[in-house]
């Protein structure tokens, strides 16, 4: 995250399905209008006077023990003029939207 101005893109790995995604999104807008274009497994929101594309990815999954598997995904965020004290706070509301429980 070294740019103050152009494109930043930080990628997660995940472990979430698609249907996880677009419910963590939806925490992640609010109740405002926020999302501006919705494209095929991505999203793209405002952002610290620019914009971020958010895109979900699915990964194979991944298999413990034989008997459990987990969904995997890479979540990318591409970060479009965002300065980058509005980056690490826009990653911090990502990180508590997408946080599930558990422990």
């Amino acid at each position: 995250m070294g740019l103050d101005r152009g494109v930043v893109v930080i990628s997660k790995l995940m472990s979430l399905t698609f249907q996880d995604f677009l419910r963590s999104v939806a925490v992640l807008e609010g109740d405002g209008p926020d999302r501006t274009t919705a494209m095929e497994k991505a999203v793209r929101l405002p952002a610290g006077g620019g914009f971020v594309d958010i895109q979900f990815e699915k990964l194979e999954d991944v298999r413990l023990g034989g008997l459990l598997a987990l969904p995997r995904a890479r979540v990318s965020l591409r970060f479009w003029d965002v300065p980058e004290n509005e980056i690490k706070k826009f990653v911090a509301r990502f990180d508590m939207a997408f946080q599930r429980g558990g422990g």
